[in-house]
């Protein structure tokens, strides 16, 4: 999607238990964008679901056993998508949900 490396938060502001990785993609930062938050563009490459980023937005991704519950913690266009994630567990699993936050930072690179 895009040439603009997306990252997650610095390494010296992440928790001891984060997964972070940096993909240069071939598109500007721009594109990356639209793909992050047009629901339709979204859902094309991970779940239906009703995002809008605006900061304090709720919107659900449709997973597979129950809706994904995600708030918009963070949205500066073409730069920073932030949010949160809450997996619900399937009935037949005895976990607690999955309490997550994504961190989508975007930018621009000699390639694109």
């Amino acid at each position: 999607m895009t040439h603009a490396p997306v990252t997650g938060e610095s390494h010296a502001r992440t928790a001891p238990d984060a997964i972070e990785f940096e993909c240069d993609l071939p598109e500007p930062p721009e594109k990356v964008w639209r793909a992050l938050t047009v629901p339709e563009l979204l859902a094309a490459w991970m779940m239906p679901n009703d995002i809008n980023p605006e900061i304090g937005s709720n919107f659900a991704f449709a997973g597979p056993d129950a809706p994904i519950e995600c708030e918009i913690l963070d949205a500066e266009p073409g730069k920073r998508l932030r949010y949160s994630w809450r997996q619900q567990p399937r009935p037949d699993e005895e976990r607690n949900p999955l309490d997550s936050i994504v961190t989508f930072t975007l930018a621009r690179t000699v390639s694109g």
